[in-house]
């Protein structure tokens, strides 16, 4: 049923009749009651008025303004709040490589573990934390009267800087460590489905290490196995475990049973086949979320591409053995999910996947990349790809080099060489490079050297694409000022045929509401500039609950070791991708009031038309829906409507359905239609002949 205006024309007119009606017997009651009449029936009469001036949106489908690109609704994805490190990655262990600075135990914190001496590795702080420093990713196990003691060998790691090494030195029971996950919330694990994984160890002499997967205070044994370290080098000890039952707020806990010492410097669980993504590294439910989203393109990378251990070349090869770096998100990364699994993870999915690289990359090794990712099995690189366990080539179609940093001379003399070397190896690959966070002051102070990089390109058969990152945070104000006063100042220096501008971060400081209608407003604005924009990226792609480490709360999907959720920008993504149609038509609101923003599109072939409306006011707005010159209007259409109760409303792990799409039909005469658009909503109706 058609959604109704809070009072129609009808419905007004007979109000006014039954209050002119109670009026007049008013009248002869007292002389007060005949003013409060009279203020009313004013009152009234103007908001007759009011609704008789209809807004109406018109649509002209015959007026075209530009090809709109499929690739507007992507995300982006980095180790911001760990979407990566104990988010979509499979690995459950947090802090696998024991490389985080050492800290000694405190009696005074931890007082059980007074009789214990030396030192623990491991800490990993969180901003709501706070001062609890004693809170580590390794945490001291003991049961008994056994004693022991930890330490840090920094002299023959099994990789990057140490390795932990756990002894026990005598009585009866168990030494060890034990590991809860990211921010040690505890393992949610399914019963009686397998987990796997993985231990490098050594021992002076044979000694038997205990995995077990227990309560979080140890007291039940949900599944346990036990391997023998018989090796006075680094060597692997498979294992697999299947719980007896479920559990959550679960621990591994790693211990030696009798006298003896053991070196510890890598370990790797995660879920069987049955809880990963078409069987990679990734957590199945958090891919499936991601697919319901419809998401179109993914960019990886972002700020982590400005430290120099973020190398591709360290991201191929043996999880385990990836040389760990200084992540600029979180300091003790490992590389075990990197480029090479991103790329998988979109093939799996079906989606463009665009790799960032840091602008120090060596010409060499992106030549090198190109030929791993595109090159036949029978180059070099190419070989190497066959051997890591991908036959075919990867079909790589864009990347991105940079992120963020000024356009000077240096880097645009740097930006030459790697071009230069990607195209040697396959020149139909598009280039998108970095612009400076703050455009404004790029832009004019670099112009000449982006020109420099604009007429490379265009010299060598290319077309520039430069990356403009945004702020969106009001739910009508979206900032587009930076974007549009790029695309301005490059006019200057170069023709527009020779450049472009994406957006590979649409950043917000929330995941609300107010967000959800920013997101749909500059996608609308987007899609109706003259300007053809070819990719749009929301970020962040995902966001683990109550993980804010640096203001960025502005998850599109959201997850905890349990359950994965959408938040409102989420279900925007997901309605314009569901709704796309490839040309961008002219339409128009007349009105006296500023409450609506408006774009329309249509098909190839003319016969279905969408409008995408955003209501970001607290008010209700009735509007006639006019379609100029559509022939054979349908009798119905189908509305989508997403919409909150106030700006700040979201989902939350209670309740993640709280604001969702919901999906109805109006009817249609003639083309027109009568509809009212919620507060604080986002709508598409879309009109579709047979």
């Amino acid at each position: 049923m058609p959604v109704s205006s809070p009072l129609s024309v009808s419905s007004q007119t007979t109000f006014i009749s039954r209050l002119v009606l109670s009026g007049i017997s008013a009248i002869f009651v007292d002389s007060m009651s005949k003013i409060k009449f009279l203020i009313t029936l004013i009152i009234a009469i103007g908001q007759l008025t009011s609704y008789a001036q209809t807004n109406k949106i018109t649509i002209y489908p015959a007026e075209f303004i530009k090809p709109v690109s499929s690739l507007m609704t992507g995300a982006c994805i980095e180790d911001v709040n760990h979407e990566i490190y104990g988010g979509i990655y499979s690995q459950m262990i947090f802090g696998e490589s024991f490389q985080e600075v050492p800290e000694r135990i405190s009696p005074a914190v931890n007082p059980e573990f007074a009789g214990l001496s030396g030192w623990l590795s491991n800490k990993a702080s969180r901003t709501e934390l706070g001062a609890e420093s004693e809170i580590r990713s390794w945490q001291p196990v003991r049961k008994g009267n056994a004693t022991g003691s930890f330490s840090i060998d920094t002299t023959h790691p099994f990789v990057g800087k140490q390795s932990q090494q756990v002894k026990f030195i005598s009585g009866t029971g168990s030494i060890g460590i034990e590991n809860r996950g990211l921010n040690r919330e505890g393992l949610y694990l399914n019963g009686k489905k397998p987990y796997e994984g993985e231990i490098y160890a050594k021992a002076g002499k044979p000694t038997q290490l205990y995995i077990t997967l227990e309560s979080e205070d140890g007291t039940v044994i949900y599944a346990e196995t036990s391997v023998m370290v018989d090796n006075t080098d680094w060597n692997k000890y498979n294992f697999n475990l299947i719980l007896d039952r479920s559990a959550i707020r679960a621990r591994m806990s790693i211990t030696l049973r009798k006298p003896g010492e053991i070196s510890l410097g890598y370990v790797f669980m995660q879920p069987g086949a049955w809880g990963r993504y078409k069987n990679l590294p990734l957590r199945k439910d958090v891919v499936e979320g991601l697919l319901k989203e419809k998401l179109t393109v993914m960019r990886y990378g972002g700020s982590m591409t400005l430290d120099s251990g973020y190398q591709w070349k360290h991201m191929i090869g043996p999880r385990a053995k990836r040389p760990p770096y200084k992540n600029i998100w979180y300091p003790f990364a490992t590389n075990g999910w990197g480029i090479i699994d991103f790329m998988n993870m979109c093939e799996a999915m079906g989606i463009v996947g665009i790799p960032d690289f840091r602008s120090g990359e060596t010409p060499a090794d992106m030549a090198d990349f190109v030929e791993y990712e595109n090159g036949s099995a029978n180059t070099k690189w190419g070989k190497k790809r066959v051997a890591d366990g991908h036959p075919a080539p990867y079909h790589l179609k864009y990347l991105e080099l940079g992120n963020e940093q000024y356009n000077n001379a240096e880097l645009t003399a740097q930006f030459k060489l790697l071009a230069d070397a990607i195209w040697s190896k396959d020149p139909s690959i598009q280039i998108i490079f970095c612009l400076s966070d703050n455009t404004h002051e790029d832009i004019s102070g670099d112009l000449i050297n982006l020109k420099q990089t604009i007429e490379h390109c265009r010299e060598t058969g290319h077309q520039a694409w430069f990356d403009v990152h945004v702020w969106n945070d009001k739910e009508n104000e979206p900032d587009l000022k930076d974007f549009i006063f790029a695309e301005e100042q490059l006019k200057t220096v170069a023709s527009e045929k020779n450049f472009r501008l994406c957006v590979f971060e649409e950043n917000a400081n929330n995941a609300r509401i107010k967000r959800g209608l920013a997101h749909a407003n500059i996608i609308n604005r987007l899609q109706r500039l003259n300007y053809d924009v070819p990719i749009v990226c929301a970020a962040n792609c995902l966001q683990i609950v109550h993980q804010n480490d640096n203001g960025w709360d502005q998850g599109l999907l959201f997850f905890n070791p349990k359950q994965v959720w959408g938040q409102p920008s989420y279900y925007v993504t997901q309605m314009m991708a569901d709704n796309y149609l490839p040309l961008s038509i002219k339409s128009d609101f007349n009105t006296k009031i500023n409450t609506l923003d408006i774009t329309s599109r249509k098909s190839a072939d003319g016969k279905t038309v969408i409008v995408q409306v955003v209501n970001y006011k607290a008010t209700r707005v009735n509007a006639d829906v006019v379609l100029n010159d559509y022939t054979k209007s349908p009798n119905t259409a189908l509305v989508t409507v997403l919409k909150g109760n106030g700006l700040d409303d979201w989902n939350t792990a209670d309740e993640p359905f709280r604001i969702i799409p919901v999906k109805n039909e109006i009817i249609i005469k003639n083309g027109n239609c009568n509809y009212t658009f919620e507060p604080y909503s986002f709508t598409i109706i879309k009109f579709e002949n047979p």
